[in-house]
């Protein structure tokens, strides 16, 4: 008897399971995925990440194709326990973060799996995959900037610098990853390489591209090579102007000594 009263209360849970497919609650569950992912980036990574995730998840909603205005939700029986099981397992990693690490950029792609995987099955999933290959340039930006070579970057950026500096009018000398002039220099360190400038603007660059295609490939390729460039020149202008800064209080403060 109680092995009957099972078997008919399964389909009774399912049937409930499958009245919560309607679109209203589906946005409604991206919001609250998106804002506590969002919450959870304010209280644990540093601002430079914080940014990276605002990058990402605006392109995310940019480049997704709006579903026709009666869609509602129609996930594989499958793909719902795994879209739920995927939700689960995001908020509950994510509350335990304390520190920037590459499982918290991880995440977002996750709980965009999720919820592609609550809106329909595997095999129509395709209307999701610009917005999901959003999500998943944030795990790739962690990587490149824990991978990348600063060296080299540290020196062009140097040498960019010293060439804004003589342009400027100034006398300045380049070695390495260091600028020297009268009154002072700089060291291009590694933390002042610029890596996190260019891959902001290379995110937005390939985010403009999925979401504003333009005509012809070339003009697309070409625009995701000057966003490095870009970046690399404003870090430049960012330490030439503080170089510049520099050396103006020196001189004031040379100029203050003989008066006492």
């Amino acid at each position: 008897m109680k092995s009957s009263l099972q078997a008919m209360a399964l389909p009774a849970l399912f049937r409930r399971w499958r009245s919560l497919d309607n679109r209203d609650l589906w946005l409604l569950l991206v919001g609250l995925i998106a804002l506590d992912l969002l919450l959870i980036s304010l209280l644990t990574q540093p601002v430079d990440e914080v940014l990276n995730v605002v990058l990402v998840f605006g392109g995310a909603v940019l480049v997704f194709h709006a579903p026709p205005a009666g869609w509602q939700p129609r996930p594989g029986r499958i793909g719902r326990w795994v879209g739920l099981a995927l939700l689960v397992a995001v908020l509950w990693r994510g509350h335990r973060i304390i520190s920037s690490d590459f499982i918290s950029s991880l995440l977002p792609l996750l709980a965009g799996m999720g919820l592609a995987l609550l809106a329909a099955p595997v095999g129509k999933l395709r209307s999701f995959l610009p917005s999901l290959s959003v999500l998943a340039l944030l795990p790739v930006m962690r990587a490149v900037d824990w991978l990348a070579p600063l060296g080299p970057l540290s020196v062009a950026t140097a040498w960019l610098t010293q060439l804004m500096l003589t342009l400027c009018g100034f006398t300045a000398a380049q070695v390495g990853t260091k600028v020297t002039m009268p009154g002072g220099g700089v060291n291009v360190a590694d933390a002042c390489a610029g890596l996190s400038i260019i891959l902001q603007l290379l995110l937005v660059a390939v985010i403009f591209a999925l979401a504003f295609p333009m005509r012809h490939r070339w003009q697309n390729g070409l625009m995701l090579l000057g966003a490095p460039l870009i970046g690399m020149g404003a870090n430049g202008m960012r330490i030439t102007m503080r170089l510049i800064r520099d050396l103006v209080v020196w001189l004031h403060g040379s100029e203050a000594e003989p008066g006492g």
